[in-house]
């Protein structure tokens, strides 16, 4: 049987090549009958010697090549032997081509690999649009649950690395058991993430008077070094952020309109502002910057300590309406 793995995406492409790997049965004989060869200096000869021999003790054997056919030029001898070849497998060898870069779709080995019924896929990294639900039926083949905002976050924190990834969700999963969903508190609390995010945690949790999460948030920076009048300072500008954005929507702005607006590469971010803005009235965040600008005297005069005076900003904004 004929594979060919091309493009970027490891992390899909190796767990793709584990699960041929696995059907190999036993561990023991399935190490025996993989091979894995690397394209320097490779040539179809040597490919054969492993890919024509016999399994050992097993019903089939796995040779993997990587990064041999895009050295081939496209009209050589080597890459003709090559084509012939590629219908002569034998019925006992699973031969994998690896390539790490896109080949292209007139590529003559991938016509040939149509003609012969091999198994082609394109593994190319997941755009925004295929990235929530990766992340969804990663949280589901885990046995868990997620909930909406956690994914959202979850993929503006980390992106299209999946191996990343994975490792937080798996993380994350661990964390919350068979107990309840994946919550947007947890991503904040366990994902390693840019100052930007975390300020989105912080304001997320005033703009739900989650009182517990936002003093929680405060903490985690002020142990992490961030200075207390450092903290202000990013809150206020994340306010502010939010008022441009919801006097825009109010204004009949659209995402990608806003987004083109601020400079952003997409309207993701302006979605994520919104949505993040919504917890908020135009007053409510004219009264926090209110606020958070007597805080700010209040420390510059000596009338306060800073770290009190956070405590204390947390308590009014999360506390209950007036």
């Amino acid at each position: 049987m004929l594979y060919i793995f091309h493009g970027p995406n490891d992390f899909a492409r190796n767990e793709k090549i584990d699960e041929i790997r696995a059907s190999l049965g036993d561990p023991v004989t399935a190490d025996l009958n993989v091979t894995t060869l690397d394209s320097r200096d490779l040539k179809l000869g040597e490919i054969r010697n492993y890919a024509d021999a016999m399994p050992f003790m097993a019903d089939k054997r796995v040779v993997i090549v990587q990064g041999y056919v895009s050295q081939l030029k496209s009209q050589s001898e080597e890459m003709e032997r090559l084509l012939d070849y590629l219908g002569h497998i034998p019925a006992t060898t699973d031969l994998i081509l690896v390539e790490l870069e896109m080949l292209p779709k007139n590529h003559r080995v991938l016509k040939v690999a149509q003609e012969v019924g091999a198994t082609v896929i394109n593994f190319g990294n997941l755009d925004k649009n295929s990235l929530r639900p990766w992340i969804m039926q990663r949280v589901r083949s885990l046995q868990a649950a997620i909930e909406p905002d956690a994914v959202d976050l979850l993929a503006r924190l980390v992106g299209s690395d999946l191996r990343t990834l994975n490792s937080e969700i798996e993380k994350l999963t661990l964390y919350v058991g068979d107990t309840r969903p994946i919550q947007l508190q947890d991503i904040t609390l366990l994902v390693p993430y840019t100052e930007e995010a975390e300020n989105f945690g912080l304001t997320n949790a005033i703009g739900q008077r989650n009182a517990q999460w936002a003093y929680d948030q405060l903490r985690k920076q002020l142990d992490e070094g961030r200075h207390p009048m450092s903290l202000l300072g990013s809150i206020a500008s994340q306010v502010r952020g939010l008022l441009e954005v919801k006097d825009m929507a109010d204004r009949g702005l659209s995402p990608p309109e806003i987004a083109q607006l601020k400079g952003w590469r997409s309207d993701y971010a302006a979605k994520m502002r919104l949505k993040e803005a919504a917890n908020f009235s135009m007053a409510r965040l004219e009264e926090i910057l209110e606020m958070l600008l007597e805080m700010d005297l209040a420390i510059k005069t000596g009338r306060i300590d800073s770290l009190l005076a956070l405590d204390t900003l947390v308590a009014r904004l999360c506390g209950p309406r007036r």
